[in-house]
């Protein structure tokens, strides 16, 4: 009952996810409702994965802390692109991928810091910190950029060619490679050898755990296999949505948007409480190890998975024009907000402002 009374209100949204498994199991609703009701269930258990992961943070500090809620945060992207995957779906978790590191940047930090703005006037966090997280993204992601370069100098993005494809897979794979290398690195850089430069600039807090650590184990790793059950729900009824029901939304929104919100709810209300808490070391690190995940650490896995399961038809790494603007957009506008090492709502504002802008933009999507 304690762990009840401490979880924030959408614990009551825990309820849509036995609903949420009888619609999918009973086949009791239609692809539309069992996708809202899934959605919904998800949102209610990364609200307590979110509250699990920060009691565990509080005893750990907050870089280790950072990366935990990132990591169990992504476990809910990370089920659902590989669900997605399985079933073929490769552009939706390509725009999942995207709108991840989009909703990171500008929304989930931009939200963070308008939240924490509004009660703390100016709030900081460790520049240098800031500085190296954030050149380590812009690197990643020039990474990123080298199989869709390939894809459209080299063949004109034109598909069907049997040369031109494998030079894309390939591409690809190596690519993946090399992030997952570049990943460790930077956790062997930010949590051991130079931990020093991510020392967190708040001030002290006097809050305690209100769990004890074996009961917040328990319920991160029990609500994670809940979260699996409900997001294979949340698969099943987007493939029906798009190639049954026929719903007039756009692969690319359904992937850039409303995924990618769902699978980040976990670290965006624990990044946006912190912040309120004027622990903004916390809530920046959430968001920059967050995005750093989706770029160094799922991406990568997604494509080597997919070359395991599917090595004729493997996902490739062979992003949109506009998807490769919206990611560089996210970067360059997030240097230039974290520079200073300082923030407040106004700069938390225009970043939201930026989101909504291209989720429009995606929202019109072909």
């Amino acid at each position: 009952m304690k762990i009840w009374r401490s979880l924030p209100l959408p614990k009551y949204l825990l309820v849509f996810a036995p609903a949420a498994l009888i619609m999918h199991f009973g086949h009791y609703a239609g692809p539309v409702t069992q996708f809202i009701v899934a959605a919904v269930a998800i949102l209610g258990l990364v609200v307590v994965i979110g509250a699990a992961t920060e009691e565990v943070a509080m005893r750990v500090g907050d870089v280790w802390g950072g990366l935990l809620n990132a990591t169990f945060g992504n476990v809910t992207e990370l089920i659902i692109a590989l669900l997605a995957l399985k079933k073929g779906s490769y552009k939706v978790v390509r725009a999942s991928l995207t709108g991840s590191i989009l909703g990171n940047l500008l929304l989930l930090l931009g939200l963070s810091m308008f939240a924490g703005g509004v009660r703390h006037k100016t709030q900081t966090f460790s520049r240098t910190g800031a500085a190296a997280s954030v050149q380590m993204l812009a690197l990643c992601l020039f990474a990123l950029v080298i199989p869709t370069v390939a894809d459209k100098v080299f063949y004109g993005g034109v598909h069907g060619n049997v040369q031109h494809d494998r030079l894309v897979e390939h591409l690809s794979l190596a690519v993946a490679i090399l992030l997952l290398v570049a990943y460790g690195l930077n956790l062997v850089f930010s949590l051991w050898t130079h931990s020093f430069t991510f020392r967190s600039t708040d001030a002290a807090h006097s809050e305690e755990p209100q769990w004890s650590f074996k009961a917040a184990i328990i319920v991160l790793l029990g609500t994670v296999v809940v979260v699996a059950l409900c997001s294979d729900v949340f698969v099943a009824a987007l493939d029906d949505m798009i190639k049954v029901a026929k719903v007039p939304i756009s692969e690319m929104f359904l992937g850039v948007v409303v995924v990618a919100i769902v699978g980040n709810a976990a670290e965006g209300s624990v990044a946006v409480i912190a912040a309120t808490k004027n622990k903004m070391e916390l809530a920046f690190q959430v968001a920059m190890s967050s995005a750093l995940q989706i770029a160094l650490m799922v991406s990568p896995v997604l494509v080597i998975v997919s070359a395991i399961i599917s090595p004729n038809n493997p996902m490739t790494l062979a992003f949109s024009a506009f998807e490769l603007l919206g990611l560089w957009a996210g970067v360059l506008i997030s240097a230039f907000a974290l520079n200073d090492g300082e923030s407040n709502w106004f700069e938390g504002a225009l970043m939201v402002i930026v989101y909504i802008a291209f989720a429009i933009v995606f929202w019109f999507h072909p």
